[in-house]
């Protein structure tokens, strides 16, 4: 039986939770090319604090994707007891919040350790939150829950190309993207992704991290 993971003191747990909000806030202004030396000079600790709890950069990354991905799937279950229909768009502008202050960090997903169940659940919520919408006339019916999860990834682009900027243009994506779901106007012709291309999209690296892509 493993041996159960040993609690933090109160100093070391401080600690921990500054390196963290340190470094989502390093690595959102900065890019994640950052040296995790300007993490912990910002921090106000030594190296060595951190690699005692992260091995490496990468190690560090995986954390605050694990933390973020944790985030995305608490918003979408907040906002389903949201009345009438209403959780779809407040989970939008929550999730355009939260990647705001995280610009980059989110592409770590497509490699991260272990995420593919916290995916799996972000999309069966996104598939609730839609079909809520859909119940009281807020979407159209012929959307899916892909199609929540590729404008997530639209909003997601759009606050990485636009970081620095002084107007946060995530909002005003955010309000065509709820006009775009809109029931009213023209129908769609083309159809969105399957299950299937789904599926193989998370488990495909991207390379850039705005719109993933299969292997070679």
């Amino acid at each position: 039986m493993p041996d159960t993971p040993r609690p933090l003191r109160r100093d070391a747990e401080a600690n921990l939770t500054r390196i963290l909000d340190v470094a989502v806030a390093t690595f959102s202004e900065e890019g994640v090319d950052t040296s995790i030396e300007v993490v912990a000079q910002r921090a106000g600790v030594g190296l060595g604090t951190i690699y005692r709890r992260f091995a490496n950069k990468n190690a560090l990354l995986d954390e605050l994707g694990r933390r973020l991905l944790a985030n995305v799937v608490a918003i979408a279950e907040h906002h389903l007891e949201d009345p009438l229909g209403t959780g779809l768009a407040g989970y939008f502008q929550d999730i355009g919040k939260l990647l705001s202050t995280h610009s980059g960090l989110m592409a770590r997903r497509w490699t991260m350790p272990d995420a593919e169940p916290v995916l799996q659940r972000s999309r069966e919520l996104q598939g609730v939150l839609l079909a809520d919408a859909q119940r009281h006339g807020l979407a159209r019916p012929e959307l899916t829950a892909e199609d929540v999860a590729v404008a997530c990834w639209s909003l997601q682009g759009v606050v990485d190309t636009t970081r620095g900027l002084p107007v946060q243009a995530w909002q005003r994506h955010v309000e065509v993207l709820l006009a775009g779901f809109a029931p009213a106007g023209q129908r769609f012709i083309h159809a969105p992704l399957t299950a299937a291309e789904m599926d193989s999209v998370i488990s495909s690296a991207p390379n850039d991290p705005t719109r993933p892509v299969k292997k070679q």
